[in-house]
């Protein structure tokens, strides 16, 4: 087993990653971790965001959308020009016998642009065969074709920017950054990247299982949909 770190990784940050790795931290303390990573990936990317072009549209999964995107979007709303959301529900499924996986979205959240996007940042909590990312990705850049694109996650399995990228035209590929503070090489029994985030996202932030965190709604979605509704109603 080895774990590299990245640049971007200093000592608070490798707390944080122990404290999300040990099974034994709280759901709490969990949600808490992940916000804090969230902000630290978020001055990350403030970096590497050119402030003159800086139209920025943040994807996330339902799981992580309160906790690790909501940390990278505090970050980042006050500093860019402009930022949509989108939220996701993704089943994910293995089919052992078809060494197969796959992750439809059973519904979304999805915020309207009709303006050039310059930065497309798709953030995961771990990425590993990087199924939920691609199959995400392939969905926005259906209404969104920006001019770079951020994959951004605390952790990612060695294998997994390859992955990603194979599955890509070389144009859209080209487009490709990778923003982490760990890389993993080894996985359980269970399939579950080791240190990783300490085992299944789901369980570790209280939910019951996929099916349960599908029937989350999480905060951010509620109180960016509630803002545009009112926008659009003092429009009107």
């Amino acid at each position: 087993m080895t774990r590299i770190y990245s640049d971007f990784t200093g000592a608070e940050t490798k707390q944080l990653l122990d404290r999300i790795a040990d099974r034994a931290t709280s759901p709490d303390d969990y949600k808490q971790a992940m916000l804090s990573l969230g902000r630290n990936l978020g001055d990350v990317l403030l970096a590497k965001i050119d402030p003159q072009r800086s139209r920025v549209y943040l994807a996330a999964t339902v799981e992580d959308a309160d906790f690790l995107a909501q940390g990278i979007l505090e970050r980042l709303e006050a500093k860019v020009s402009h930022l949509d959301f989108a939220c996701f529900w993704n089943q994910r499924e293995v089919f052992d016998d078809l060494k197969l996986t796959v992750a439809p979205i059973l519904k979304k959240y999805q915020e309207p642009t009709t303006e050039q996007v310059n930065y497309l940042i798709v953030v995961k909590s771990v990425i590993f065969g990087a199924c939920v990312v691609r199959t995400n990705l392939e969905n926005l850049i259906q209404k969104i074709d920006p001019q770079e694109i951020f994959i951004v996650a605390p952790v990612i399995y060695h294998q997994a920017k390859q992955s990603l990228a194979e599955s890509f035209s070389p144009d859209l590929a080209n487009k490709f950054q990778f923003f982490y503070f760990a890389e993993d090489d080894d996985r359980n029994e269970q399939g579950e990247l080791i240190p990783g985030i300490g085992g299944s996202i789901y369980n570790r932030l209280g939910f019951a299982g996929q099916d349960e965190k599908n029937q989350y709604l999480p905060q951010l979605v509620k109180t960016r949909r509630d803002r545009i509704v009112k926008q659009r109603q003092l429009i009107h």
